[in-house]
């Protein structure tokens, strides 16, 4: 492992004098990693275990607001490069950055709940599965991921996908208000009725206009569902997937699924699986009896492998979700490609395309289509907030990994590859949590789509210097940009 010497250093070169330094440490009541520490080399591990290429020369755990804003005081006065970090499980590395500070926020867990009301007041360092602990205990939920360490803030901010969307939205839709420290260090409160262009803007629009510390949700009853994973041979896989895209042209909102296909024992639905198969994981948060009813086609079809649909609690649902494979083959040394995209549907054509890659993979080899977009996540219109991904479809992720270094060519290329062929279906849609490096400006206006113009400037308007820039930037539109919109906009 490098170990290297990594100092703190101004974005104009300028070194931080020790003095400032240890000034701005003595005011914090959170922790602050330096390069030199023991614990530095763990702290830049990212979501999987693996070591960030990336060297920042601070690393802050915050445990109050007032680090937050001293965090962010301090770096815009010493003109240091920063990003912040809650759950870390950017597909882009947005959590870190080099010679610069590291704002971590994952310490900040403070949650209360009001039963009679149903919010939830929750600290942005939350995770997901911490979220859904607090609320299950009283019978509520509000819309996260299936990911139980996926930080909250992140999720939310980037839209926030999940089993509960298609009765109740996605998690910006469940989003009440939210706190956050601009860039001048102050802090602003954004709802429906105070800074409501921000509170457009966050909803979707990412970790670009602030330093989320605390969100206030929407929260519904959610008590014992139908979920499990139904398991078919990989032989069977064009049946299953055709079967599978005319059910879903008419499912019911309460119902979610989501499809692995591959052969590693890295599939979060399938943990130790290392043959050829094709996992459904499906889950119907609604009326027992009616959720038998809507599935039963579903699991009577085609004889598969294994059924462990079952009555269970919402909360035991969402905490089946393993990534502990990933991590320990991350953490040991393994290699991995990523890359992610969206399908408006699984018709024939996209399906050939994917089986056909299947005879190439490499192994082992990852593909999950999940969270079918339909209900509630697609109703309000494009523009009601930032996030602008109102239309049925899946989101997708396309994994490779391996050991052996003369595997890594191949591997990427495949992965890069059936990323590319499947553009072809995404009707011009991105999803912005999913974006990776590789997606780039494109993948960043695919995602906004008609919304970035004025993501931008609402971004001039709160981060006028782009101070937060680590994540899938949105740029400070410029006024003569801006009067051109304008005019554009005035001659339609």
């Amino acid at each position: 492992m490098e170990n290297r010497d990594t100092t703190l250093v101004s974005t104009n070169g300028k070194p931080i004098e020790e003095a400032s330094l240890r000034k701005f440490e003595a005011s914090l009541l959170g922790e602050v990693i330096r390069a030199k520490s023991e614990r530095y080399e763990i702290a830049r591990r990212n979501w999987i275990g693996m070591a960030d290429p990336r060297r920042p020369g601070l690393i802050v755990r915050c445990v109050a607001l007032t680090d937050v804003r001293r965090c962010v005081d301090f770096c815009r006065h010493n003109q240091l490069q920063m990003a912040v970090r809650s759950g870390g499980h950017s597909m882009a590395g947005d959590s870190f950055c080099d010679g610069g500070v590291v704002i971590d926020v994952s310490r900040m867990k403070t949650v209360q709940v009001d039963c009679r009301a149903r919010i939830a007041q929750a600290g942005a360092g939350l995770t997901a599965g911490e979220l859904d602990r607090a609320t299950q205990a009283l019978g509520l939920a509000t819309v996260l991921g299936d990911c139980s360490s996926v930080g909250i803030a992140g999720f939310t901010l980037g839209g926030g996908l999940g089993r509960l969307m298609g009765k109740h939205g996605a998690a910006c839709d469940n989003l009440i208000s939210a706190e956050l420290v601009g860039a001048d260090g102050k802090l602003f409160r954004a709802s429906a009725d105070e800074n409501e262009d921000l509170f457009w803007a966050i909803r979707g629009g990412g970790g670009n206009f602030g330093i989320v510390t605390s969100l206030e949700y929407r929260l519904h009853p959610a008590g014992q569902i139908l979920g499990g994973v139904l398991t078919y041979p990989m032989a069977a896989a064009r049946e299953v997937l055709t079967f599978l895209h005319g059910f879903m042209i008419s499912v019911p909102d309460e119902f979610d699924v989501v499809i692995d296909i591959g052969n590693t024992g890295m599939m979060t639905s399938a943990p130790g699986i290392t043959e050829p198969i094709v996992n459904l994981a499906v889950s119907y948060c609604g009326d027992l009896k009616k959720g038998e009813a809507a599935l039963k086609p579903l699991r009577s079809f085609c004889r598969p492998l294994s059924d462990t649909i079952r009555a269970m609690s919402y909360l035991e649902r969402q905490s089946e979700c393993d990534i502990r494979p990933l991590v320990e083959f991350g953490s040991s040394g393994g290699l991995m490609a990523l890359e992610s995209g969206f399908i408006e549907r699984l018709d024939a054509e996209a399906l050939d395309t994917v089986l056909e890659f299947i005879k190439e993979a490499p192994s082992p080899f990852w593909i999950a289509a999940q969270h079918y977009l339909h209900g509630a996540v697609c109703l309000p219109p494009s523009d009601a907030m930032a996030f602008g991904l109102r239309r049925c479809g899946y989101t997708f992720r396309v994994f490779a990994a391996w050991r052996d270094a003369s595997q890594t060519d191949a591997s990427v290329e495949w992965v890069n590859s059936l990323t590319e062929a499947l553009e072809y279906f995404s009707g011009g849609a991105a999803y912005v949590n999913y974006l990776t490096n590789g997606a780039g400006e494109a993948g960043i206006r695919a995602a906004y789509a008609s919304n970035y113009e004025r993501l931008a400037t609402i971004k001039r308007k709160f981060d006028p210097e782009n101070f937060f820039s680590s994540n899938r930037n949105i740029r400070p539109q410029t006024r003569a940009s801006e009067q051109d919109f304008c005019l554009s906009d005035a001659r339609n």
